[in-house]
């Protein structure tokens, strides 16, 4: 998830509008589970997921590989939790919350007689140990994830001397009530919170700093816990008899690390195993084969094309225009991508709330694109003779295929317009991240994904001011973003209304395809494959929770 950050599966979200968070939530379950279990069946029903390599610690705020991620996230909960197969933060171990007028403080009212599975009892107090112990980073560790949604740890500032952190201070009036203070607005706060990273635990738990380790109680308040980790890297979970909620399904699961693509799916084809996460691509024809099938997770993801405007011609809307009705994303996606991907038609995949479907189509349109051309040239004095297109030079998460679908685009450009088209790959980390951020590219292809399945975490990265490749000249010298677009998103940010968020956010993608700062071109899915007797799992954009799956005979 950090690499997806750092270069940065599906129906489209509900149209009803949620509670707003400034308003006192009732008390629900965080999933829509089942009331009553079925009738039990002899002896534990187990699930087995095989696993591409071993967590590297199961300490949830350390937690940054997808089999840590994953596992801590059915042995921890947070004050909030994501709506099963989408992405609007719900209560969780918070069962209300609400937001000051000028979104700085956040009251979050606990859910009452919630045990850790140790026995300790949830209160504020061990609430806010938890956040003194991300923003102080004691037990030391790197809180990677804390640093990258809450901005830094405390003590921290930028060059002006305002604090890095998110979040100022941390109160407890009672021990039921949690408050947040914090630096500056963020309306997506409930959102991030409900990122396994920022599950809590029980303090006692981490105290000694072996706390993650193998040999270490897990000590959360999420269905299941720790039973053992072996050191053939088979970790075991059972169900949490203290858990506050419904009871999952199974009763208990297992992760089994098996290395080997080839090895991991016979396991799943002979029952050793019911369950295989991100499975290879190559594996995708298991689907049907061995009584098993293959299931596609909603994307959380973006690949596009930006075209630098600091650059002309692509200063011009006419030009960026010719480009958009030059490309055939049908083709892209059918050509380069391992049958788990779609067409991209806005700049955060539909399985996002926020998602406003474009209000035209912009489909492959060679008239359309010349007559643009046309516009374009006439617009422009001194016309380039070429344009360098920067293609990663190694696949992508969200780019499976780097060098075919440079040269697809190269040739759809350059055939529809006449524009000769200089394709860039040079080595990753050391020329092409830096050539592109400091706006040596004119053309370029990069994705995006955003973590914590707010629509901000999409939209305004890319289109606030911070992200250079959109408007840097040769020099590193940034242009200054789109006055509107920029406050559209700032104010989206800012207001912790969701309904007025909703309506913001629509606005945004209403600017965002009128200006054409970038062509959103494919969202990728993640696979998933069972065997064909397990029912009950829950496709999700942002997580994996197996709590109510089901195995038949």
């Amino acid at each position: 998830m950090i690499a997806l950050v750092a270069c940065a599966g599906p129906p489209p979200p509900p149209t009803d509008s949620p509670p707003s968070p400034s308003a006192t939530f009732p008390a629900v379950h965080p999933t829509t589970f089942p009331t009553a279990l079925p009738t039990p069946t002899e002896g534990p029903r187990t699930f087995t997921i095989g696993l591409a390599s071993a967590p590297g610690t199961l300490d949830p705020a350390n937690a940054v590989d997808q089999a840590a991620l994953l596992i801590t996230r059915h042995l921890y909960e947070g004050l909030t939790a994501y709506e099963p197969g989408a992405t609007r933060p719900i209560p969780a171990l918070a069962e209300a919350w609400e937001a000051s007028a000028d979104g700085l403080i956040w009251t979050f009212h606990l859910r009452p007689n919630v045990r850790f599975s140790d026995g300790a009892p949830l209160t504020a107090q061990a609430a806010a140990r938890n956040f003194d112990r991300w923003l102080s980073r004691e037990p030391s560790g790197a809180y990677t994830f804390w640093r990258l949604m809450f901005g830094g740890f405390a003590g921290e500032a930028d060059e002006d001397g305002a604090p890095l952190s998110l979040v100022a201070k941390v109160e407890t009036p009672d021990d039921r009530t949690l408050v947040l203070a914090l630096n500056r607005p963020e309306a997506s706060l409930p959102s991030t919170l409900a990122m396994p990273s920022f599950a809590l635990v029980n303090p006692a738990a981490f105290a000694d700093g072996n706390f993650g380790a193998p040999t270490a109680n897990s000590a959360g308040a999420g269905p299941f816990s720790l039973y053992s980790w072996t050191s053939e890297n088979i970790i075991h979970l059972v169900r949490n008899p203290n858990y506050w909620g419904v009871p999952p399904q199974p009763d208990e699961l297992v992760f089994k690390v098996i290395p080997d693509d080839t090895q991991r799916l016979l396991a799943l084809q002979v029952g050793e195993i019911e369950g295989v996460s991100h499975l290879n691509p190559k594996d995708y024809a298991a689907d049907g084969q061995h009584d098993t099938r293959v299931e596609f997770d909603p994307p959380l993801n973006v690949l596009y094309l930006g075209f630098n405007q600091a650059h002309a011609p692509w200063n011009i809307l006419d030009c960026r225009l010719a480009v958009a009705y030059a490309l055939d994303k049908g083709r892209y996606v059918q050509a380069f991508f391992p049958g788990d991907a779609q067409a991209a038609l806005a700049m955060q995949p539909p399985s996002v709330w926020g998602y406003a479907a474009p209000p035209a189509d912009r489909s492959r349109d060679l008239a359309r694109a010349a007559e643009h051309w046309e516009a374009c040239r006439a617009a422009v004095e001194f016309f380039p003779k070429s344009a360098t297109l920067y293609v990663p030079p190694i696949p992508r998460s969200y780019l499976p295929d780097p060098a075919g679908l440079g040269l697809a685009i190269q040739n759809d450009i350059s055939t529809t317009l006449g524009l000769d088209v200089l394709v860039a790959a040079p080595d990753w980390q050391t020329a092409w991240l830096p050539d592109v951020h400091a706006g040596r590219a004119d053309l370029f292809l990069l994705g995006w994904t955003g973590v914590n399945g707010d629509p901000d975490s999409f939209l305004c990265p890319l289109f606030c001011g911070a992200e250079g490749a959109f408007n840097s000249d040769e020099l590193g010298q940034p242009l200054p973003p789109d006055a509107e677009l920029a406050q559209l998103l700032l104010s989206a940010r800012a207001v912790t209304d969701p309904a007025e968020r909703e309506a913001l956010y629509a606005q945004a993608h209403a600017r965002i395809f009128d200006l054409v700062p970038a062509i959103p071109l494919a969202h990728r899915q993640t696979a998933w494959a069972f065997r064909a007797n397990v029912n009950g799992n829950v496709p999700s954009p942002i997580e994996n929770v197996f709590l109510r799956l089901t195995l038949e005979p």
